[in-house]
């Protein structure tokens, strides 16, 4: 068995992100994939893909893949198991310690399939969201992107230099929140609260220095989302879960994606796993509401389809807004999303990792083409990343 990467090591590196991507409501969304048994029949771009996800892994974890254009998906398909049976063997330490998403939603266990809408943890998928909140918010005056922070958190005095655009490009020298034992005592507090206030963690974040001047330096660090999530909670006087429901997944018909654990009635949900040299193990669940805005998310390959629609053309948000985003002033990280090009064209993209999870999106605009690969083995990475582009070029000759 490989060795197990510490607390610290796990949730700096697991949550680490990309640090090392339309109208209001798209197109109708219809997913199409080859029946099983079927293979020596598909066309080449179908077998090509099969052939990517294929070489991500030699186990057979659960990985979901779709493609969309223009808004509506063409291809969907789900390989491996979401959710193993029993009995389960989990691995690690569990230093969240909260219920497992199988007990905490009664799912029923046995050897599944994911489909196109299986329930994954989306992980740092989550920072593009909250950056489009805050640039939502921005479009109608209730705040503006190059507010100081401490404006909207006056407890964190060193906001007062740090400007709501260098957190969403990462610039802003804050040190990471999921360091641990640091923000140990910050973490005990917000369980006590019931996984609502994250006032302790403002707190231990105040007491250290910051790493660099602002907005001189980029550098990945999960505390700048946490503190936009609770800059968006500030302005709209609700939770950020209930003004991303109501702002985005609602409209968008993200029927599957929720801020925090899946909903109860949810029964099509992926557990979490690490394949190692003994075996495939069950991985701990993380607390989703203590990466509120960082990584917090849930949901399935369906709605990211719908969300790379709406990001892909202006609607949701305008056409300045859209560019804003997606232009980095340091490098190559802007608001939540990487902005790079592949074959000389633009290529938007963003991925996530935790417990047990991997996952990355990424937009092509110039083909107005969208991939998602969605993970439940946290090994996966970094072959899934490097499988978005494999698969834009498997199927950008179908046109």
């Amino acid at each position: 068995m490989e060795n197990i990467p510490t607390r610290r090591t796990l949730l700096k590196a697991s949550l680490a992100g990309a640090a090392g991507a339309a109208t209001l409501t798209a197109g109708p969304v219809g997913a199409w994939a080859a029946p099983a048994g079927s293979e020596r029949h598909q066309a080449p771009w179908l077998r090509r893909i099969d052939e990517i996800v294929a070489a991500i892994t030699a186990v057979d974890v659960g990985i979901t893949v779709a493609v969309s254009k223009r808004g509506r998906t063409f291809f969907a398909k789900g390989y491996g198991l979401r959710d193993r049976g029993l009995p389960d063997e989990f691995t690690g330490e569990d230093f969240f310690k909260v219920a497992q998403l199988d007990d905490r939603l009664g799912l029923r266990r046995g050897r599944s399939r994911p489909t196109f809408d299986t329930i994954f943890n989306l992980g740092s998928i989550s920072k593009g969201f909250t950056a489009a909140a805050v640039f939502w918010l921005h479009e109608r005056g209730r705040l503006s992107i190059h507010d100081r922070l401490g404006k909207y958190l006056p407890a964190y005095t060193r906001g007062a230099d740090i400007t709501l655009l260098q957190l969403m490009h990462q610039q802003s020298g804050i040190p990471d929140y999921n360091n641990f034992p640091l923000f140990q005592q910050a973490y005990d507090a917000f369980v006590a609260s019931g996984e609502r206030d994250h006032s302790a963690t403002v707190a231990k974040l105040e007491s250290l220095p910051l790493t660099f001047p602002p907005g001189s330096k980029y550098a990945y660090s999960n505390s700048n989302f946490l503190l936009l999530a609770l800059v968006v909670e500030k302005v709209t006087r609700t939770s950020f879960g209930r003004f991303a429901q109501r702002t985005f997944f609602d409209p968008l018909r993200m029927h599957d994606t929720t801020q925090g654990y899946p909903a109860r009635y949810s029964t099509d949900v992926a557990l979490g796993y690490r394949a190692e040299d003994d075996g495939v193990h069950r991985q701990y669940q993380w607390s989703l509401p203590w990466m509120v805005g960082a990584g917090g998310l849930v949901g399935s390959a369906r709605d990211l389809a719908r969300w790379q629609a709406a990001m892909l053309r202006p609607g949701l948000l305008n056409r300045e807004s859209l560019r804003t985003m997606f232009t980095p002033e340091l490098g190559s990280y802007a608001c939540g999303w990487v902005t790079q090009t592949h074959q000389d064209k633009p290529y938007i993209w963003h991925n996530g990792g935790m417990g047990g999870f991997r996952t990355v999106h990424g937009l092509f605009p110039d083909q107005d083409i969208s991939v998602s690969l969605l993970s439940n083995d946290e090994i996966t990475t970094p072959a899934i990343e490097q499988s978005v582009t494999k698969v834009f070029d498997a199927v950008k000759e179908v046109w």
